[in-house]
């Protein structure tokens, strides 16, 4: 484990947060062509979203913000003298995000989506049940979660620039970047047992490895995050109680000023079902130590909703894992810290 002091580093949902198939890589031959026609209009690099469609048959919302496979590659040849971005002159592979409890795919905060967007292609997607369609014969499970990243992955991550036409071509899983926030990071680490040789870099935002060796949080703040609110007003001050610091609350009173990105709300059922799935979770702690991609770990010293102890613990078990713990940072630190964020991630990609 290489240990960083945020000292030593240069400084680089949510109202709906309610706080907080393919079952082996293998041959794929086509993909599901009852699915609408997601192909004809492929997303720009503005903020156009649609959908794909899970092995299944539900419909994941997503959106790609940056630049497509080849401009980025021409754009890195140009800057290093027909170099190539990475070792060989390989195409840098695209960051797939993988969404906290209760979120949607609007409440990333832009102002990080955006900053990594300039030299990179951003898949956000949401969870299945999240836009209210469900599969009653497959509930939300973190494992699941990883299976649906999977069918992400494999439609829009691949080579092909046509955007959700996946890699039908070969039996090689396409190569990602994944960053999983909170239960996001919970799924990412499932991914990463489950499809190893698809991860090139994985970063883990204030996340547990699950089980019997999480490091819970105290009792009343998953007992408060159950519970259903009546009002925004009241989901938003629960927010901001849990993700928050209470110094970083009294220098920002106005509580509309905390989480300004925001959109689509989650269905309550399936926020629900997550809750359930990440307090339920098996982990894979016995799993770590095989992960074999660069793994960088994020996590606040004062959070309280997966206490920064778990960071530890899951960078101690991967081999070269890299962990750093923000100052004064509690579980929100992305909503706080956007940009700081983003300039670790992007420095650890290279």
């Amino acid at each position: 484990m290489q240990y960083t002091s945020p000292r030593s580093l240069p400084v680089f949902v949510l109202i709906s947060l309610i706080i907080a198939f393919i079952g082996a890589a293998g041959c794929v031959g086509s993909l599901d062509t009852t699915a609408p026609d997601h192909t004809t209009s492929p997303p720009s690099a503005d903020n156009t979203s649609t959908y794909i469609i899970t092995t299944d048959g539900i419909p994941l919302r997503y959106a790609i913000h940056g630049k497509t496979h080849t401009a980025i590659h021409e754009a890195t040849q140009n800057a290093t003298n027909g170099q190539g971005s990475g070792q060989d002159g390989e195409r840098q592979p695209p960051i797939v995000f993988v969404l906290g409890y209760g979120m949607t795919l609007d409440e990333w905060p832009g102002r990080m989506i955006s900053h990594l967007s300039e030299s990179r292609r951003v898949i956000l997607y949401n969870h299945r049940g999240v836009s209210g369609v469900k599969n009653p014969d497959v509930p939300f499970t973190i494992r699941q979660g990883a299976i649906d990243l999977h069918d992400v992955i494999l439609q829009l991550a691949g080579e092909n620039e046509k955007y959700g036409a996946g890699i039908v071509d070969n039996c090689t899983d396409p190569l990602v970047d994944i960053v999983g926030y909170s239960m996001g990071g919970m799924i990412a680490l499932e991914y990463a047992v489950m499809y190893p040789d698809s991860v090139n870099r994985l970063i883990l935002l204030n996340t547990d490895c699950g089980g019997a060796e999480r490091v819970q949080a105290e009792e009343w703040v998953m007992e408060w995050m159950s519970q259903t609110l009546e009002t925004p007003e009241e989901n938003l001050d629960r927010a901001g109680s849990v993700l928050l610091t209470e110094s970083f609350r009294t220098a920002n009173p106005d509580p509309f000023t905390w989480f300004v990105d925001f959109g689509e709300v989650a269905d309550p059922v399936a926020v629900q079902e997550q809750f359930i799935a990440f307090r339920s979770w098996k982990g894979v702690y016995a799993d770590l130590p095989a992960i074999h991609a660069r793994t960088l770990l994020i996590t606040g010293d004062q959070d309280i909703v997966i206490p920064p102890e778990n960071a530890v613990i899951i960078a101690d078990q991967i081999p070269n894992a890299t962990l750093i713990i923000r100052k004064g940072q509690a579980h929100g630190m992305i909503f706080v810290e956007p940009v700081e964020i983003a300039g670790i991630i992007e420095d650890f990609l290279g």
